[in-house]
């Protein structure tokens, strides 16, 4: 299993979903991770875990790595809201929840394979990056309707907690 099918399928656990969406993973795997907010390189320090975890468990030697990824930000993202924030042993694994949560307040789930369009996946990747989406959050990864403050200006661990709260917790 290479480094992108194991991501995906931590991200995706339905097969024929993951199967819908590989152009898109794979564009999500080769976009770096680049931060405005200087906290948010915990979240590309998470990511890069990911890369040590993976060749733990395939028994694989220590390699050179580049930057993280979007996808390694994003599952990395998932993984810690299920191991830290979310944990309920009755639920289960939930971590596709956590991403899928994130791939749509993005809108990457309109760009399936049959309607993948690079042009419309890198505005949406620039949006994000470089943090132009709207004050509540629409068109981040955590868009919370109403939102008081400025999701602009908030580390994206915060981001979460706040989109959690809103969504899952009241």
């Amino acid at each position: 299993m290479t480094y992108l099918e194991w991501l995906s399928a931590m991200v995706i656990s339905d097969e024929s979903l993951r199967d819908s969406y590989q152009k898109v993973l794979e564009e999500l795997y080769l976009k770096p991770f680049r931060w405005i907010i200087p906290t948010d390189i915990n979240r590309a320090e998470d990511g890069e875990v990911l890369r040590d975890i993976y060749r733990d468990e395939m028994g694989l030697p220590a390699s050179a790595s580049g930057p993280c990824s979007v996808l390694e930000m994003m599952a990395a993202l998932a993984l810690r809201c299920e191991n830290e924030l979310m944990y309920d042993p009755d639920e289960g694994n939930r971590i596709d929840i956590w991403f899928w949560d994130m791939f749509e307040n993005l809108g990457l789930d309109r760009l399936d394979d049959w309607h993948f369009d690079s042009v419309e996946f890198d505005k949406i990747m620039d949006r994000f990056l470089d943090r132009k989406y709207d004050k509540d959050g629409y068109g981040g990864l955590f868009f919370i309707e109403g939102f008081g403050r400025d999701m602009r200006k908030i580390e994206i661990w915060y981001q979460l907690n706040y989109f959690l709260r809103s969504k899952y917790l009241w």
